[in-house]
């Protein structure tokens, strides 16, 4: 049953996709503000995977650098269920048939992050971006963790924000439940997708655990007047903060 009912939802997200993502893809070409066909995707798809969000605080004015934990491939449709977003992502990513249909439906901007010349070019996009008002998310650990801890927030993105004279909106991502009961260390290590994890055993976890429920905490919008190294330092007090009061 519970095959089917998976089976039946994500063959309507792959209708859905085969004919927003062509308009999308020509909207963008065009220049023109993208409409939200993905925030309705991920939230089907939120739907039919029985991820419930809550949203504490709400997205901030303006040109915005989200700058987010990074627990799993979930963070993505939890994310865009919000608003219409691009996330930088590896290009390994892109790279996967399993994930490449969905982030590139965001306009989804690709880092190699064996390639430290190609920052200035990718922080550049970042910038464009937001000016064009599309907030982006950066996931600023640069890697995903077991959901318990707060990995170290590396700098070179912030330069982005900067560079568009956008907002640093700190969020904090809570997968706090699993199956409707408050998640253990343990069932929040089984939400998350970190080191040499397979995808389709990780997509078959969250499918078979009964369903999940994520909280994400808006924190306040962070100014980027000063320079990447303090302004990551200080954003991540702020999800290090959203993060205490969450698990509080």
């Amino acid at each position: 049953m519970i095959r089917l009912r998976v089976a039946a939802g994500l063959a309507g997200a792959a209708a859905f996709l085969a004919v927003a993502a062509p308009l999308t893809a020509a909207a963008r070409r065009a220049g023109v503000q993208r409409a939200p066909a993905s925030v309705w995707l991920h939230r089907w798809l939120c739907l039919v995977l029985r991820v419930r969000i809550r949203r504490f605080g709400a997205p901030g004015p303006g040109r915005r650098l989200l700058v987010a934990n990074h627990v799993s491939w979930l963070d993505i449709l939890v994310l865009g269920a919000m608003e219409p977003m691009a996330f930088l992502a590896k290009k390994e990513v892109g790279s996967s048939p399993w994930t490449r249909w969905l982030v590139n439906l965001q306009g989804v901007v690709y880092v190699d992050r064996q390639r430290k010349r190609g920052i200035p070019a990718v922080n550049a996009e970042m910038a464009r971006r937001m000016s064009a008002g599309s907030p982006v998310v950066l996931f600023a650990e640069a890697t995903t963790s077991d959901g318990v801890r707060l990995l170290r927030f590396r700098s070179s993105h912030f330069e982005a924000a900067r560079a568009a004279g956008a907002w640093v909106q700190p969020v904090y991502l809570d997968f706090r439940a699993v199956s409707g009961l408050v998640a253990t260390r343990g069932e929040r290590a089984l939400v998350a997708w970190y080191g040499d994890m397979a995808f389709l055993p990780s997509l078959w976890r969250v499918i078979r655990c009964g369903g999940v429920g994520c909280d994400v905490h808006y924190g306040a919008p962070i100014p980027a007047g000063e320079a990447r190294k303090a302004l990551a330092r200080r954003a991540e007090a702020a999800v290090r903060a959203l993060k205490a009061r969450a698990r509080g």
